[in-house]
């Protein structure tokens, strides 16, 4: 790593704060970005269904693309990011991600809407690996845990861009228009911020990374990936099913059906920004075993919740679904955070294995 001095940063963002404070900012908006980017085009999908005409079985295998086109560049993406840089694929992905953003709100047909959703899979993990290695090479400046704090951001965007569209709803902005706002207002965010993001990686790629061995998986990302599928399946899993489990099995009125997400999803934003400071105090190790703590707990109660029958079922199963949003909130920036120093592997590459053998759990638990 090079000396702490060398924060070869743009002084236009931010003049009078230092280096690293900026560099910690920039990549804030970073996964601020992202995550408005993905939670725009969730919020908006009945809309681009209504519009093409598409049946309820062709928009489920339709929406399989995004994840589809996340799986397969993995791997590219990492030594992508090794290659060329973790700033200047940041920067790429943050004009892209908008970009494709537009035109998923512009495609005339299905073809196009396909292609569209493809790439964005494409563009959320080159972001996604990009963002979180520069969050590991803060972090080797800071010497703490601050990478729980960006992810924080990203979930915090979610809840931000949801709300707008639910408000840009109401009014009846067509859905071509409110993605090219959010576009709009996404790249106005980056030439603000981008100049401040790091311009070194904390080593340059190894040979090895460019002939591909250093994706040789270690025990250490081998289990550091494991953690990562367990909890991206237990998110997979609320996200598609936590609406149905409380309507379908705890038999709620239909305003009360998302009372159960609403409460994990309040949990998990919380608590990435108060991880950084437990993680600092008690160790990377305790409190991923705290957080598996949580999500077993959590997903005990909410399965025996229909037992206690009522309003009391609802109430446990909020309370489940609000510890297992406590346990999934810290594992996946641990993980990613602990993996980018992990020795001898490139970061963007460790980042994507643990992330490659996470997404699995996401995609995979839902079905199951």
């Amino acid at each position: 790593m090079r000396p702490r001095r060398d924060f070869l940063l743009s002084a236009c963002f931010l003049p009078r704060t230092p280096a690293p404070i900026r560099a910690r900012v920039a990549i804030c908006c970073s996964f601020f970005i992202q995550g408005v980017a993905f939670a725009t085009w969730c919020s908006r999908i009945p809309d681009v269904r209504d519009r093409l005409a598409l049946s309820e079985a062709a928009l489920g295998t339709l929406l399989l693309a995004i994840p589809v086109g996340q799986l397969i560049s993995m791997a590219p993406n990492g030594l992508l990011v090794a290659r060329f840089g973790s700033r200047r694929m940041l920067l790429l992905a943050g004009f892209l991600y908008p970009a494709i953003l537009l035109f998923l709100g512009l495609a005339p047909n299905v073809a196009s809407l396909a292609v569209g959703l493809l790439l964005a899979g494409f563009a959320a993990n080159l972001s996604n690996t990009a963002a979180n290695t520069q969050g590991v090479q803060l972090e080797h400046y800071y010497r703490r845990s601050i990478i729980a704090l960006f992810h924080g951001m990203w979930s915090l965007a979610g809840l931000a861009a949801v709300a707008l569209a639910m408000l840009l709803g109401r009014f009846g902005v067509p859905t071509w228009a409110h993605f090219g706002g959010v576009a709009l207002g996404a790249w106005a965010l980056l030439s603000c911020s981008g100049g401040a993001l790091l311009t070194f990686d904390r080593a340059p790629a190894p040979a090895a990374a460019r002939r591909g061995s250093a994706w040789r998986l270690t025990p250490f990302l081998f289990w550091l990936g494991v953690a990562s599928l367990g909890c991206m399946a237990c998110e997979g899993a609320i996200y598609d099913w936590g609406g149905v489990y409380f309507r379908d099995v705890l038999a709620v009125l239909p305003a009360h059906q998302s009372y159960g997400y609403f409460a994990y999803l309040c949990t998990m934003v919380t608590g990435r920004f108060v991880a950084d400071r437990i993680v600092n105090r008690l160790g990377p190790r305790r409190v991923l075993y705290a957080c598996g703590g949580f999500i077993s707990g959590g997903l005990a109660l909410a399965v025996c919740a229909p037992l206690l029958g009522g309003p009391a079922a609802m109430a446990a199963a909020m309370v489940g679904f609000a510890l297992m949003g406590c346990g999934t909130s810290a594992v996946v920036p641990l993980c990613c955070g602990l993996a980018g120093k992990a020795p001898g592997v490139p970061p963007s590459i460790a980042i994507a294995q643990i992330s490659t053998i996470g997404f699995f759990g996401f995609l995979a638990a839902p079905p199951l």
